[in-house]
C-alpha cells in the first residue's frame, strides 16, 4: 500500500509537467539573468535593425515571433506580470503612477510593498537563493541580496538621493569605485541610465554570482515615445541597448559559471503610432459628473484614469453606470469604445474599474479636460493584441532549447519558465511554459 501510495505524486508530477508544456531542463540551470529592455519588439532581432548581439541569441538560442503584454500594455503593470505570473487584478498594479482622488500622480508605483502577489524574487530568496535586481520597476524595499532599485525625482532634483536611498548599504559606493556613477546625467538622460545600469549589472554577475538577477532598459521605450516606433533615433536607440546587451553576455562569458546560466532579453510592450487625443474627462465634466478648476479634478463622481494608449473609467455610485455609458458612448461617432467589465475580467485588468477606454487607431486618451495634441509621438497601453504592440523575447544559456521556435507566448508565461529553471515555487500563476522553450 505503501509502494503503490509513493508512486501516484510522482505521476502527478509528470502529468502536471505535461500540461505546462515542460519538464524539468535536461542540464543543471543555477543562474538567470532577466534583462527588459523596455518597448522591445520583434522586428528589433527579426528585421532590419543593428543588433548583433539581439540577433546573435535569436538565431542561436530560442526565440518568439511575438509576446503578448497584459492590458493595459504599460510598463509597471507588465513588468510586474513578468515577475509574478499573473495579471494586474492579481498583482495590483494597475498603472504606472499611483492615484488620488484628484486622479494620477507624478509619483509611480516604485515599492515592492505595492505588490500584492508571489514574486520570483520571493520564492529564490525562500529556497536560499541569491538575489540581484538592478534597475527594475517596483522592486524598491524588495528584500533581496543586491539591489538598486527603479526610482526618480520627477523633478530631477533628488535623483541621485532617492537612488542612493533605494540601494543595498554600501552598494552605490562600491560601484561608484568600479563602474562609475553619471550623477551628472543619470536625473534625465536614459541612455546614461541604461549605460550605468548595465554596467552595473555586468559587474554584479561576475564578482557575486547571484542565481537570479533582473535588469531594466529604458532608452529604446524613450525614443519610440519622442520620435515614433519607426524613425531613425529608435535604430539608434536599439543600436546602443544592443551594445548593453553585449556588455552583458560578456561578464557571463567571463564569470566561470556561463555553462550554468541561462540569460532570458525579454520586453514589457511594443508601439503604436499616435497623433491625436481624446479627452473623456470634458465629456464628465459637461455632464456634471466631475468637477474641475484651471483644469484640475476638484470632485468626481465618474472619472477616467489613463494609462498612455487605453483609460480605465470609475465611477464611485453603481447608480451612475447607466448616465456614464451614455456620456461616453454619445452618438457612437467618438474615436474610442468602451470595453465593458465582463470582456475586462476576461483580461484580467484592473478590478476597481467600471469600464476601460480603449481608443481608435492613432488616437490616445489623456486625462486632461482639454484634449490639446500629443505630447508623444508613440505610444502603448491599449489592448496587448493590437497591431505593433507585441513585445520581444530571446533566450539562450543553460536549459534553454538551442534553436526554439515559438510563434506566440505571452508575458505571464516568462515567470513559469524561470521558477522551472531554477526549480522556485510559484503555485497559482496564470502563464505556462512555452513548448519546446526549456531542454
Amino acid at each position: 500500500m505503501g509502494r503503490r501510495s509513493g508512486r501516484y505524486p510522482a505521476a502527478l508530477v509528470l502529468i502536471l509537467l505535461a500540461l505546462i508544456g515542460a519538464g524539468p531542463p535536461d542540464e543543471p540551470c543555477e543562474h538567470v539573468v532577466i534583462v527588459s529592455i523596455d518597448g522591445f519588439r520583434p522586428d528589433f532581432y527579426l528585421g532590419d535593425y543593428d543588433a548583433p548581439a539581439l540577433k546573435a541569441i535569436a538565431a542561436a538560442g530560442a526565440r518568439a515571433t511575438g509576446v503578448e503584454s497584459v492590458y493595459p500594455s504599460s510598463t509597471y503593470p507588465a513588468h510586474a506580470s513578468i515577475v509574478t505570473g499573473v495579471r494586474p487584478a492579481r498583482h495590483g498594479i494597475a498603472a504606472n503612477t499611483t492615484w488620488t482622488e484628484s486622479g494620477s500622480t507624478r509619483n509611480w508605483y516604485w515599492h515592492a510593498k505595492d505588490l500584492k502577489a508571489r514574486t520570483l524574487w520571493q520564492a529564490a530568496r525562500e529556497k536560499g537563493l541569491k538575489v540581484a535586481i538592478t534597475y527594475w520597476p517596483t522592486s524598491v524595499g524588495a528584500d533581496v541580496n543586491w539591489i538598486l532599485g527603479e526610482i526618480w525625482d520627477p523633478d530631477r532634483k533628488e535623483t541621485v538621493k532617492r537612488l542612493a536611498g533605494s540601494a543595498s548599504p554600501g552598494l552605490l559606493t562600491e560601484l561608484a569605485l568600479g563602474v562609475g556613477v553619471p550623477t551628472e546625467k543619470i536625473a534625465d538622460d536614459r541612455s546614461a541610465t541604461d549605460a550605468f545600469v548595465c554596467r552595473m549589472a555586468a559587474y554584479v554577475f561576475k564578482r557575486y554570482k547571484p542565481n537570479l538577477q533582473f535588469v531594466h532598459l529604458l532608452n529604446v521605450d524613450e525614443a519610440q515615445h519622442k520620435h515614433g516606433p519607426d524613425a531613425p533615433e529608435v535604430k539608434s536607440a536599439v543600436q546602443l541597448q544592443d551594445g548593453n546587451i553585449a556588455r552583458i553576455r560578456r561578464a557571463i562569458e567571463e564569470s566561470g559559471v556561463a555553462d550554468r546560466t541561462a540569460l532570458l532579453i525579454v520586453g514589457d510592450h511594443g508601439f503604436t503610432s499616435i497623433s491625436q487625443n481624446t479627452a473623456p474627462n470634458g465629456l464628465l465634466k459637461d455632464a456634471g459628473l466631475l468637477t474641475a478648476e484651471d483644469g484640475k479634478i476638484t470632485s468626481w463622481r465618474a472619472i477616467i484614469r489613463s494609462s498612455g494608449g487605453s483609460a480605465a473609467v470609475y465611477v464611485k455610485e453603481a447608480g451612475d453606470l447607466a448616465r456614464v455609458r451614455e456620456v461616453l458612448v454619445g452618438d457612437g461617432k467618438l474615436p474610442y469604445r468602451l470595453l465593458e467589465r465582463k470582456e475586462l475580467d476576461a483580461l484580467g485588468y484592473n478590478s476597481e474599474a467600471a469600464f476601460s477606454i480603449e481608443p481608435a487607431d492613432g488616437w490616445a486618451v489623456t486625462e486632461r479636460i482639454e484634449a490639446g495634441l500629443p505630447t508623444v509621438k508613440g505610444n502603448h497601453g491599449q489592448l496587448p493584441t493590437r497591431p505593433g504592440l507585441l513585445t520581444g523575447f530571446v533566450a539562450e544559456g543553460a536549459g534553454i532549447q538551442a534553436g526554439a521556435r515559438i510563434e506566440r507566448m505571452k508575458l505571464v508565461d516568462i515567470a513559469p519558465a524561470v521558477a522551472l529553471l531554477l526549480g522556485l515555487e510559484m503555485p497559482g500563476v496564470e502563464g505556462t511554459v512555452p513548448a519546446g522553450l526549456l531542454r
